[in-house]
């Protein structure tokens, strides 16, 4: 913002630093909402938590205004985050001179814009439970609420902002890295896991002479699917450049021509509005990192009328886990939180390490990072982004249903898609 400087406190800004820490305090106090004690913000209190290089001070046009505390590892409020997974703000001050100045705001945008050069993928605070207008700042400013607890006589709020380029950056060389090991895999008319095939649902339009776009079209199988029942065009999308080299080759060896860019679904390369018969989105979706955008876009892409399908995990998977011979909930349906696992990982396991604290990602291998969504999630943002949903289907395929199968801890084994789906998809139109 203009005229705020956000520079690293040195150790001869220490009672600079108090004078901040200080001022806040008298001003809230005059306020009636008191928040931490005059000795809560001397270095003496300070330095058993904090180094000085954790802090930073925010100059407005010059003047010490503010500052923040900024960490990468906090057991006391977060236990269950790894250090360097998360910089968590504290002591989040501004004098009471510089109020509504715009120097708040700096010091959260600059906690960001160091999460996005380390490489971390969440910001994350806490504060008063019970000081609406303090949250309601933090949740204007891209932070969203995750949990409620009481802490001694405190009750404290938990915040995280997520740093969606951070997500698409390590995701897209990720992908680029194991786009081989996938080649051909979960393409039409396979929709995803033990549920059945379009050959059976008949969900798509006939695609003779029809305009097609694929959303995270890897390498490219779907596309020749669409191409081999007569679509006119093909055209797809995909964040990884090496999955889009090997789609073109195989589509060019097929005889088809595609267009295809390289770009994350949640942005528009260059796709033409208003111009395709059929999107769709075969077991990639769920890699958004901005649900409503993407569904507004792909609106955008299609003509009036246009059809949409996708599929993905069933929601309630990431909640199942096999305890002997029966499925128990291991995780919550209400979990929001970007989900980090690297690929061939058992994630129930995972999540149980993670919340014991014993969790140690592996040497190598490559990590992923998604969201758990509802389905409510899915079906209000596609009545957002202007489609009416035709048909949803939540079923497990015939012939996993008459195969035995033993009990198994695999995340998609075969035991469990004999009493849950375990995939989702959804057909919608553009109103």
């Amino acid at each position: 913002m203009s005229g705020i400087k956000i520079q690293r406190a040195r150790q001869s800004d220490i009672p600079l630093l108090e004078e901040i820490l200080l001022d806040n305090v008298t001003w809230v106090d005059e306020m009636g909402q008191p928040l931490w004690k005059i000795e809560d913000v001397k270095w003496l209190a300070l330095s058993k938590s904090f180094q000085i290089d954790d802090f930073y001070i925010a100059y407005k046009d010059g003047i010490p205004s503010g500052c923040m505390a900024l960490i990468d590892y906090d057991p006391f409020f977060w236990p269950d985050v790894k250090k360097g997974e998360s910089l968590f703000i504290h002591k989040l001050a501004v004098t009471k001179a510089a109020r509504k100045s715009g120097v708040s705001e700096a010091l959260l945008g600059f906690s960001k814009e160091q999460g996005a050069q380390r490489g971390i993928k969440t910001i994350r605070l806490d504060t008063d439970a019970q000081r609406p207008k303090t949250r309601a700042f933090y949740e204007r400013n891209g932070f969203a609420f995750i949990s409620k607890k009481e802490m001694g006589s405190f009750h404290v709020a938990f915040y995280a902002h997520y740093l969606h380029d951070a997500i698409l950056v390590q995701n897209k060389s990720s992908w680029n890295a194991m786009a081989d090991c996938w080649f051909g895999t979960t393409a039409l008319p396979t929709y995803g896991c033990s549920c059945p095939s379009e050959d059976d649902l008949h969900l798509f339009p006939e695609l003779f002479k029809k305009k097609v776009l694929d959303i995270g079209c890897g390498s490219g199988h779907s596309l020749r699917w669409c191409g081999d029942r007569g679509a006119s065009e093909l055209w797809g999308l995909d964040m990884s450049s090496h999955q889009l080299e090997n789609a073109d080759r195989y589509l060019r060896e097929n005889d088809f021509i595609p267009t295809l860019f390289c770009s994350p679904m949640e942005d528009n390369p260059g796709i033409p509005v208003d111009y395709f018969d059929v999107a769709y989105s075969i077991y990639a979706i769920g890699w958004t990192v901005d649900l409503q955008k993407t569904f507004t876009l792909i609106a955008s892409y299609l003509k009036p009328g246009g059809i949409f399908i996708f599929s993905w995990d069933h929601p309630f998977l990431h909640c199942l886990d096999v305890d002997g011979e029966q499925l128990v909930i291991s995780g919550s349906y209400y979990e929001t939180e970007p989900f980090t696992f690297h690929k061939g990982e058992n994630r129930q396991q995972v999540r149980k390490e993670k919340s014991s604290g014993t969790y140690s990602a592996p040497d190598g291998g490559y990590p992923l990072t998604l969201y758990n969504r509802r389905i409510s999630d899915y079906v209000n943002a596609l009545a957002i982004a202007g489609f009416a949903v035709e048909r949803i289907v939540e079923e497990t395929d015939k012939e996993t249903l008459e195969r035995d199968a033993e009990f198994s801890s695999e995340y998609y084994a075969p035991c469990k898609a004999q009493r849950f789906p375990l995939s989702l998809i959804i057909k919608a139109r553009k109103l």
